[in-house]
C-alpha cells in the first residue's frame, strides 16, 4: 500500500490570497522561473473537487491519501476578502472524501486561539467523519502554549492523532513558531497522544525533529516538503532521510507530498518513485533503504496509525 499522509484541497481562497503571494516568490526561488510564470502554473495546483488529485493518485499508485484545511484565518492578511471560511473548509474537504470512499482520509484543522476551536473540533468528528487533528503554529502561536492543550486533551479523548506543522513557512506566516524542539514539552505532558510532525521540520530543522522523535516514542516523522531538497540536491536528501531512519526507526517515519502545491517541482508519480526506485548513483555510496523501510514508511506506517 501507499499511503500519501500529507495533502490538500487547494484553490485561490483556499487556503487564501496571501498564502499564494508568498509561495509564489519561494517557488519562483526554488525552480528559476519568474515570479509571472509560476502565477500562470497556478491552474496547474488548483483543485477543489478532488478530481486531479484522484487522477494523479491513480498514475503515481498511491492508493489513500489523507487531506486537510489549514486554518490561517486569525494571521490579518487572511482576513476578509480572499479566503474561504474555515468551517465551509472543512465541509468541502469531507464532501470530497465522500465522493471518493475508500481512497481519502480527513483531518481537521482549527487556530487553538479561536474561542470555540475545541466544539469545532468535536462538531468536526461527529458530523463530517474527521479521523485526526491538525495544529499549525505558523499562525502565530507555540505548540506548547497552554492555549493548546485543550485542543490536544480532546484529541486525545476521542482518540485521534495530532499533526503538528514543523519548518519554515513563507510570508506573511511565522516560521519561529515552527521548531520541531516544542513538541518535546506535549509528547511529555501527553505521552499517549500520537503526535505527527509534518514535514519533520523539512531542510531546516530535519536534525532537530529526528533528535526530538528519538527521545519521543509517541512522536512520528513524516517528510512531506521534501521535494526541493530531492530534486536540487538529492545526495543531500537521501542522506537525510537515511540518517533520520536510522535515528528514529523505519516504524516512525511516513511519506507524504504536501499536494498539490509542489507539483511545480515533482510530480506525485516522480516522487513515489524517488522513494521506492532511488538513484543508482546514490545507492553505489552506500546509502540504501530495505524492502521491508520502504513499505513502512510508503503506506505501512500511516495504515496502522489511522487504522485503515
Amino acid at each position: 500500500m501507499i499511503f500519501d499522509v500529507h495533502a490538500h484541497l487547494m484553490g485561490p481562497e483556499v487556503p487564501g490570497r496571501a498564502f499564494w503571494d508568498g509561495f509564489t516568490r519561494l517557488a519562483a526561488v526554488q525552480t528559476g522561473r519568474t515570479e509571472e510564470r509560476i502565477r500562470e502554473r497556478l491552474r496547474d495546483i488548483y483543485d477543489l473537487t478532488g478530481d486531479r488529485l484522484i487522477a494523479d493518485m491513480d498514475q503515481a499508485g498511491v492508493d489513500r491519501v489523507m487531506i486537510m484545511p489549514i486554518d490561517w484565518g486569525l494571521v490579518r492578511p487572511f482576513q476578509g476578502t480572499g479566503t474561504m471560511g474555515i468551517w465551509e473548509q472543512h465541509v468541502l474537504h469531507a464532501r470530497v472524501a465522500k465522493k471518493h470512499p475508500g481512497r481519502i482520509v480527513t483531518f481537521a484543522c482549527f487556530d487553538p486561539r479561536r474561542p470555540d476551536a475545541v466544539d469545532l473540533l468535536q462538531r468536526a468528528v461527529d458530523e463530517l467523519g474527521m479521523a485526526g487533528m491538525k495544529i499549525h503554529p505558523a499562525s502565530g502561536f507555540f505548540p506548547n502554549e497552554r492555549v493548546v492543550y485543550p485542543m490536544y486533551e480532546r484529541a486525545l479523548e476521542l482518540g485521534l492523532p495530532v499533526m503538528v506543522h514543523t519548518g519554515p513557512e513563507p510570508k506573511p506566516l511565522y516560521s519561529r513558531h515552527c521548531q520541531p524542539v516544542f513538541l518535546d514539552d506535549v509528547a511529555a505532558d501527553f505521552p499517549d497522544l500520537t503526535i505527527i510532525l509534518a514535514h519533520a521540520g523539512m531542510g531546516a530543522w530535519w536534525q532537530e525533529a529526528a533528535g526530538i522523535a528519538a527521545v519521543c516514542p509517541n512522536i512520528h516523522l513524516e517528510f512531506s516538503g521534501w521535494q526541493p531538497m530531492a530534486r536540487l540536491r538529492p545526495q543531500e536528501f537521501y542522506i537525510a532521510l537515511r540518517t533520520m531512519i536510522s535515528t528514529v526507526g523505519a516504524g516512525r517515519v511516513m511519506w507524504g507530498s504536501d499536494y498539490p502545491a509542489l507539483r511545480l517541482l515533482l510530480s506525485e508519480e516522480s516522487w513515489v518513485k524517488a522513494i521506492i526506485e532511488p538513484d543508482q548513483a546514490i545507492q553505489d555510496q552506500g546509502v540504501s533503504f530495505s524492502d521491508a523501510e520502504i513499505s513502512a514508511i510508503m503506506g505501512d506506517n500511516a495504515a496502522r496509525l489511522l487504522g485503515v
